[in-house]
């Protein structure tokens, strides 16, 4: 009995040869299949290489027909619509203008014309670093002109960069239904559809956009929009119950904007190329034209990425349009605030104290780091539409917080021609892949040291292994230049106890830690100078416990040192400067440490100036364990990865698992200069009532 093949499963070219010539010995009929030169032995490679791409091409569609596992953007795009998600096309970059035109006496001789108006279409040309670009007016916009000056002003004047196209369709039900918008990189959000009895016709209904069916009727004018092939939308009409039935020869009009998104940001220098007219229909010269740009152009975006729609598609489809859940909140403030490039909600039983009867939600802008009160004002009103009448909702800004790994990787020379320079670019390269693609859900995520390895591991063929060490930052900014306060910064996890690296004598005394965990950068706190310093250094009696007595501080005339905080690995924070390349500790105490909880508390103390000038000062913590947990309202950010690349053949060196004696911060311990961490601490400013945007 000929054998039956068990590896019906394989996708590997030899296991299934292999599989064939097995069956082959079970029978008399063939003799030669395990010389590999024989005909028998070509036949059995083909029968094999067919077998391998069926197998192959039968995985994928398989993988191909599951959100979690399709990679094809069309695929992935079909699968979110049946959960009834469109994804984010391309944003037009935008600009704000002020245009102020001059016009000429009028045909009577004796009086300005009465108005002006700027024709819709192509307006201004602006150029950026890379290239130039056209803007354009969706609509004509009249102004009236001054009678006294002749002068008429479009003051905040909102262009967007592209080109205004149109296309059309005649309603025709003996053919298939399909209204494709036919270019790609189309802003749908100002998408403008309007349809009219029949071509030619001076009537037009203007129609929008629905996402859901709540409040339709048969009479509604609305469209759906859907992605189609090729980064197409396209358009779907009601069906006489949900939304108004198109009829047979009505006239579809599409006018749309193609745009370039985001290689547009950033042009300025706006030059007018468009048609002004005035009331009398003459044109208005370029030269009687004025232009100041009051915000250049910006906020251009790339259509939602595959990653995003596999992320966002079925979390906005659990939501349905009802915010019940802490993902319910986050889901429809990405609906409400586009601009959002990250959303955490939590309830307030969850915070210490907790605040009962209330929801907060983290938003971290696209631009910039945090919200004006405005915005968020704006953000919670259209929340209340979909929240339960006890629940409120608040807006708060995200905690930031700096995830920065350090990482030893080594490689094998004989399989590359590549630098260790080029190796560790490669790595860094793949960090950033690595930080885009958890972008999404960077609120929720945590961060894994193992597939954090992982990723780094396979960045490059010649890699043979590596090793990261993380630690974690965040920065004091709650203070006031010279005004005493305090702070609490929470790590959310547990920080590396120095204590547990000491001995202690034989009557149990522990040994106090020779490093520490916590640092600070450098800044410059009130009332330490040059020869308090002296003071503390020589044990002056005018210096006790280590505190500078009011006899000692100085008058101010002196230039204060630049000072640092570390934790003295007992669970108190000290003040320290360095003098003569020796730490001289200025306070011993000015706050504490929990190594268990990971929370660092700053304070009492006075702070007079930073390198920078701006209220912030870093501090850098290192995690007891490599997995880093991300707190709830905290946005986290890979921060100055360093890669160090050695080859294993040339360089004899041990990869270094973390040492804790040679912790030293980005400052501490510098005698060089002023060292800080250089955080982002750019806000941005969300449309307020005198905002063109």
């Amino acid at each position: 009995m000929a054998a039956i093949p068990s590896q019906l499963t394989s996708l590997d070219f030899f296991e299934i040869k292999e599989s064939i010539k097995s069956y082959l010995r079970t029978r008399n009929e063939f003799s030669d299949y395990d010389f590999e030169g024989s005909a028998a032995s070509y036949l059995i490679d083909i029968l094999a290489y067919n077998t391998y791409y069926t197998a192959f091409n039968a995985n994928m569609a398989l993988n191909e027909a599951f959100l979690e596992t399709a990679t094809v953007r069309d695929n992935i795009v079909k699968i979110a619509k049946q959960l009834n998600y469109t994804p984010a096309s391309i944003k037009a970059s935008k600009a704000c203008l002020d245009v102020t035109v001059q016009t000429l006496i009028g045909l009577n001789g004796t009086t300005y014309p009465s108005t002006v108006t700027m024709k819709k279409g192509d307006v201004f040309v602006a150029s950026n670093a890379s290239d130039s670009f056209t803007f354009v007016l969706l609509k004509d916009l009249e102004k009236n002109v001054d009678p006294g000056t002749g002068i008429a002003k479009f003051e905040n004047l909102l262009i967007y960069q592209g080109n205004l196209l149109n296309y059309n369709y005649t309603v025709d039900y003996t053919k298939k239904q399909d209204y494709i918008i036919p270019s790609e990189d189309v802003d749908v959000g100002l998408l403008t559809v309007t349809i009219s009895p029949s071509e030619g016709a001076e009537e037009k209904d203007a129609y929008n956009q629905a996402s859901n069916v709540t409040g339709l009727n048969s009479t509604s004018r609305i469209y759906y929009l859907e992605e189609s092939d090729d980064l197409r939308y396209r358009l779907i009409f009601g069906d006489g119950v949900i939304g108004r039935k198109l009829i047979d020869g009505e006239y579809i009009n599409i006018e749309y904007v193609r745009t370039d998104g985001p290689e547009a940001n950033g042009a300025d220098d706006f030059q007018f190329i468009g048609r002004i007219t005035d009331s009398d229909g003459r044109f208005i010269a370029p030269d009687n034209i004025g232009i100041t740009t009051k915000e250049k152009a910006g906020q251009g975006e790339e259509s939602e990425t595959p990653i995003s729609v596999k992320y966002n598609a079925p979390r906005s489809f659990a939501t349905q349009n009802r915010a019940v859940t802490e993902a319910d909140y986050e889901n429809i403030v990405r609906e409400i605030y586009p601009q959002a490039a990250s959303v955490t909600a939590f309830g307030g039983e969850k915070l210490k104290p907790p605040v009962y009867g209330k929801v907060f939600i983290a938003v971290r802008p696209k631009t910039g780091t945090t919200l004006n009160d405005s915005t968020k004002k704006t953000i919670e009103n259209q929340l209340r539409k979909y929240t339960i009448a006890s629940i409120l909702p608040e807006i708060i800004d995200p905690i930031n917080y700096y995830v920065i790994p350090r990482s030893y990787v080594y490689f094998d020379g004989n399989k590359t021609q590549k630098t260790p320079a080029e190796i560790s670019s490669n790595v860094l390269r793949a960090m950033d892949q690595w930080n885009k693609a958890n972008a999404p859900n960077r609120f929720d995520n945590r961060v894994e040291l193992s597939k954090f390895g992982s990723m780094i591991d396979n960045a490059d063929d010649a890699i043979n292994g590596s090793v990261t060490q993380f630690t974690m930052g965040q920065n004091i900014d709650q203070f006031a230049f010279d005004n005493v306060f305090t702070q609490p910064l929470n790590f959310g996890n547990p920080i590396a106890n120095p204590g547990k690296y000491t001995g202690g004598d034989k009557e149990g005394n522990k040994c106090t830690p020779g490093f520490s965990t916590v640092k600070t950068g450098t800044f410059y706190a009130t009332g330490y100078t040059d020869d308090v310093v002296n003071l503390i250094n020589t044990g002056d009696d005018d210096v006790t416990n280590g505190l500078v007595s009011t006899i000692a501080v100085d008058d101010g005339d002196l230039a204060l040192v630049p000072v640092s905080i570390r934790d003295d690995g007992l669970g108190n924070l000290m003040l320290t400067t360095i003098k003569d390349e020796q730490e001289i500790i200025l306070d011993p105490n000015v706050g504490n440490v929990d190594y268990g909880s990971g929370d660092v508390n700053v304070g009492p103390l006075s702070i007079a100036a930073t390198p920078d000038g701006t209220t912030r000062v870093p501090v850098e913590v290192v995690p007891e364990g490599g997995t880093i947990g991300i707190p709830e309202g905290v946005d986290p950010t890979l921060f100055n990865p360093t890669v160090n690349a050695f080859d294993f053949r040339e360089v004899d060196i041990s990869i270094p698992t973390f040492d804790p004696f040679n912790f030293k911060g980005f400052n501490f311990g510098d005698t060089t200069g002023i060292n800080i961490i250089d955080y982002p601490t750019d806000a941005f400013e969300y449309p307020v009532d005198d905002s063109c945007f």
